[in-house]
């Protein structure tokens, strides 16, 4: 599916459509540049699932979790990989640990060593038009 937006709220306002397909377990791949709109897409999908929680990008955390309120999904999982410098590093993660049947994980950069090393479910690309539009594709890969 491709979208265009024209402002932050109506990214987050994709993103709350886009959480009607989600179930549980779901790891979507976030891909764009620098200020393209991944953590917004994160924060829309935080609302959505009825969290007012604070979503802040995970560029020097790495990751931040979100409790939510949806009926299956109990968390959402924001990681950014851009601070990465090989994919080695992904184990510190503990992302089988992590990454659950009642989660939902947002991946930023998650192709920052070539090819993925994830099995992603969903893969959203976010493109710059101008300073304030957006072009949104969502891929779904299951």
């Amino acid at each position: 599916m491709n979208y265009t937006s024209k402002s932050e709220q109506q990214t987050k306002d994709i993103a709350k459509d886009f959480v009607k397909t989600l179930k549980g377990g779901e790891v979507i791949e976030l891909i764009g540049d620098l200020g393209a709109g991944k953590t917004v897409f994160v924060r829309g999908i935080v609302e959505a699932f009825g969290s007012d929680a604070r979503v802040k990008s995970p560029t020097f955390t790495i990751m931040n979790e979100y409790p939510v309120r949806g009926e299956k999904v109990k968390k959402i999982v924001h990681i950014d990989l851009y601070r990465f410098n090989n994919a080695s590093q992904l184990s510190a993660l503990e992302l089988d640990e992590v990454i659950t049947d009642d989660s939902v994980a947002c991946i930023e950069w998650p192709d920052i060593f070539g090819e993925s090393p994830f099995f992603p479910t969903h893969r959203i690309e976010i493109n710059h038009v101008d300073e304030e539009i957006r072009e949104i594709e969502i891929e779904n890969l299951s």
